[in-house]
């Protein structure tokens, strides 16, 4: 009787103690991704329960809730049960011990941080009793990004450059990769013309964000009017702490230094016909047709016993083809007579080294003959004359 109940017990104890199918995450490939990256997800499971588990479904994260998105249906199901082997979709008897592959295409959301995160995958079975069970296995992916620095834009400060002149030169660099580059350093590389700041420390800077680098520079006086070679280096720590390096190739024109040359354009007063005694206002337009900019343009007008008041008209800055008036209120001498007057004007300015030009122009200025004017007296006289002819008229006709 003994023997029968250990045989009883014997049989009764791994249903007692089992824990049925219990399943394991050994292996996931590729570990990292990138945002906006589409590849294969292979992930293998073991049962390491002890009980087989039939009819094996997979749900790659049911809720929705990670960066990583299944190409295709997310649930996976087969009911074959003797073709789980050959299978790397689908599932069917999954015994003690046995390591099974499963296969998702699946998209990195672009937008999502760079991190580590546990993708679930929900396993739903049948156990020996034809009862549903269901585990949640959790898929660990990192992923990360890579900065990659470019060259947005280069401009230079003033915008033409001639020899032995100095300029500022502006870098905007940006980051076009998918993660921050800290520590950038921007080295500048230039021919032997050029004297100047070689390096720029920018810090950090975050994905899709810009940052300029600038540098002062010189050219040398005998620098030939050309397009020059620049290079810019810039180096930076990826997301692992490695520095990394790239090179951007770009150009700088220096231009053929040429002469200020200032014209007059055209010449207007307010009112257009000038009397002795009376005020008007003068507006000389001028032109830069010459091949430089000229700066803290200055323009005065020669005194004159028949013009006076204001004599002098601040331009500032007149670029190359540009034009600009010079206002002047004045008053005609009451006893300037009518006829053409010979007006002197200088015109003073800088070039791009600071050097003071100036130079002499001339214009003419009509003055009237005043109008004539009759006396009151005589207008007063006339009309009481008319009045008396005209009673003595009506008298005579009476």
């Amino acid at each position: 009787m003994r023997i029968i109940m250990l045989f009883l017990a014997i049989a009764i104890l791994p249903a007692v103690s089992a824990v049925g199918a219990d399943f394991y995450v050994t292996d996931v490939a590729p570990k990292q991704v990138m945002p906006g990256e589409t590849t294969m997800l292979n992930i293998t499971l073991k049962n390491l329960g002890s009980e087989y588990a039939a009819y094996l479904r997979a749900i790659l994260d049911p809720d929705n809730k990670s960066p990583v998105r299944a190409v295709g249906p997310s649930k996976k199901y087969l009911t074959r049960a003797d073709a789980a082997q050959a299978s790397y979709e689908y599932f069917g008897l999954v015994h003690q011990a046995t390591e099974i592959m499963l296969q998702y295409p699946v998209y990195v959301d672009e937008n999502a941080s760079v991190g580590t995160y546990s993708v679930p995958l929900k396993l739903i079975w049948e156990d020996a009793v034809r009862k549903e069970q269901n585990q949640t296995v959790y898929v660990g992916i990192t992923l990360y990004g890579t900065p990659a620095l470019s060259i947005a834009s280069v401009s230079t400060l003033p915008s033409r450059i001639y020899a032995d002149s100095e300029f500022n030169l502006s870098t905007k660099i940006e980051n076009t990769g998918t993660y921050k580059a800290k520590a950038i350093e921007a080295r500048l590389t230039f021919p032997e013309e050029f004297t100047g700041e070689r390096t720029a420390f920018i810090g950090t800077l975050e994905q899709d964000k810009t940052s300029t680098a600038t540098y002062n520079l010189k050219v040398s006086k005998d620098a030939p009017s050309k397009a020059y070679d620049f290079s810019l280096q810039t180096s930076y720590l990826d997301e692992n702490g490695v520095r990394k390096t790239s090179s951007k190739n770009f150009e700088i024109y220096v231009s053929e230094r040429g002469e200020i040359d200032i014209e007059i354009a055209g010449v207007t007063t307010s009112p257009t016909k000038l009397y002795p005694g009376k005020d008007f206002t003068l507006s000389v337009q001028v032109e830069n047709v010459g091949k430089q900019d000229a700066k803290a343009v200055k323009v005065q007008l020669a005194a004159m016993k028949e013009f006076t008041g204001e004599r002098t008209s601040f331009l500032g800055s007149l670029k190359q083809d540009d034009t600009s008036t010079a206002i002047f209120d004045l008053s005609v001498a009451k006893n300037a007579k009518p006829g053409s007057y010979d007006i002197e004007m200088q015109i003073s300015y800088l070039d791009d080294r600071g050097i003071e030009h100036s130079e002499k122009k001339h214009f003419s200025l009509v003055v009237a003959e005043a109008p004539k004017t009759v006396p009151y007296a005589w207008i007063g006289a006339g009309a009481v004359i008319l009045l008396g002819l005209i009673y003595l008229k009506r008298r005579r006709s009476e």
